[in-house]
């Protein structure tokens, strides 16, 4: 008797620039794991500024993932 599908996840960095202002703004980046890209995508829309730029920057190793203790569906500031 099969058990039910297996999600697989993967480890996507996400950076968020916020407006431009007199000042330089600093990208935040958040690492998100979540099945594919464009769901990494709006988990992090999610938290942003509407007016930021969000952009998907890169991705982290499974062993990172487990080392920063990362959660599926839990984007994290890095």
């Amino acid at each position: 008797m099969p058990g039910r599908a297996r999600r697989r996840y993967t480890t996507f960095l996400v950076a968020v620039t916020p407006e431009r202002t007199r000042k330089a703004p600093r990208p935040v980046v958040y690492a998100v794991m979540k099945p594919n890209a464009e769901e990494a995508l709006d988990a992090v829309r999610g938290l942003a500024e509407p007016q930021a730029d969000v952009a998907l920057v890169g991705g982290l190793s499974t062993r990172i993932a487990k080392a920063l203790k990362l959660k599926p569906d839990e984007p994290r500031a890095v």
